[in-house]
């Protein structure tokens, strides 16, 4: 039977790897609990954890999630989901290295019409958005073909969509993408589909600011939730030597400095860093239950396991049994 948790690189119980976890973060004069690549119920224990221990909230995909959130919360975006694009688009704009996830074929609900796929980018993409904006709005200016061809088919489409991924574009590109197609709207229909972060990021996201009231890089040091997405970032706070205790949920673990507690939740194979403790964890969704993000509905969905098994526990189990024995340790100190 392969083992369930390691400590200092030798094999442990699941129940002695759980109560080392919870005294070290106990011990930890500012924890960390990051990478989060885990379900809604994964979050909340996540955040209930922290929240016990005083402790920084952040998801490893944290960049592209919050360049998309700043956005839409900051000035609005209109948006669709991959289902109804598939539906209903005759025209989709990609933007950068976004993947061409929608079919060539004509749209189930408009077969009359071709749908056209066209690819916008470079490095210079705020100038090609900027020229392809004033070539929208009538100005007279020169462009290349391709531009051209774009601004013409957007002016035609009766439902556009512009595809993009906030862990390609900058978010001022994202702003201006989402202010072309607001002009696009006083004519035609135009929607945006931004790509979700890997991780369930949406989802934890959705978990998380209905817990506290706001998304990831979160900390509850001062006793009340607090959003910076600069202090709270993980990877900034780990290579800043401002934790010294951090807890990872999930795959792609960092290799943390020395003197710093790493311990990491996450699937068998995983790449752990240099973590001091390790358990393996079911993955939600495929080996367990799971509510997750679905980016093709852009709504949480329930999953059933795929191949359910019963000898590794989903991560909120074992982040529940951590803020059990944290509570027991801080009573009895």
């Amino acid at each position: 039977m392969t083992a369930e948790a390691w400590i200092a690189g030798r094999e442990a119980t699941r129940g002695a790897a759980i109560a080392a976890i919870a005294r070290r973060l106990v011990a930890s004069a500012n924890p960390l609990v990051a990478g989060l690549a885990t379900d809604i119920a994964g979050a909340e224990a996540a955040h209930d954890l922290a929240q016990r221990l005083g402790a920084v909230l952040d998801h490893r995909h944290s960049p592209a999630a919050l360049a998309d959130l700043a956005v839409m919360r900051e000035s609005g975006w209109l948006v669709t989901t991959p289902m109804e694009a598939r539906a209903m688009a005759d025209c989709v704009v990609l933007v950068g290295t976004t993947p061409p996830d929608l079919p060539h074929s004509p749209p189930p609900f408009a077969p009359e019409r071709a749908r056209r796929v066209f690819r916008l980018a470079g490095e210079d993409m705020m100038l090609r958005l900027g020229l392809l904006r004033a070539m929208l709005a009538g100005r007279r200016i020169a462009a290349d073909a391709d531009l051209t061809t774009i601004a013409q088919a957007l002016r035609a489409a009766r439902y556009a969509v512009i595809c993009w991924s906030a862990a390609d574009i900058s978010p001022l590109a994202i702003e201006m993408l989402c202010r072309l197609i607001e002009d696009l709207n006083d004519t035609t229909r135009c929607f945006g589909l931004p790509t979700p972060a890997p991780g369930n990021a949406a989802g934890v996201a959705q978990a998380l600011a209905w817990k506290s009231g706001f998304p990831f890089r979160l900390g509850y040091a001062r006793g009340r939730a607090e959003h910076d997405p600069w202090r709270f970032d993980a990877a900034r706070m780990i290579a800043a030597h401002e934790t010294d205790g951090v807890l990872w949920i999930g795959d792609e673990a960092p290799s943390v400095p020395a003197g710093m507690f790493l311990a990491v939740l996450a699937p068998e194979g995983s790449d752990t860093g240099n973590a001091e403790i390790v358990i393996s964890t079911a993955t939600p969704g495929r080996d367990a239950d799971a509510i997750l993000f679905d980016p093709m509905i852009g709504a949480l969905r329930f999953q059933r396991a795929a191949v359910p098994q019963n000898t590794l526990s989903p991560p909120a189990a074992i982040l529940e049994a951590i803020a059990a024995l944290c509570d027991q340790t801080v009573a009895t100190c």
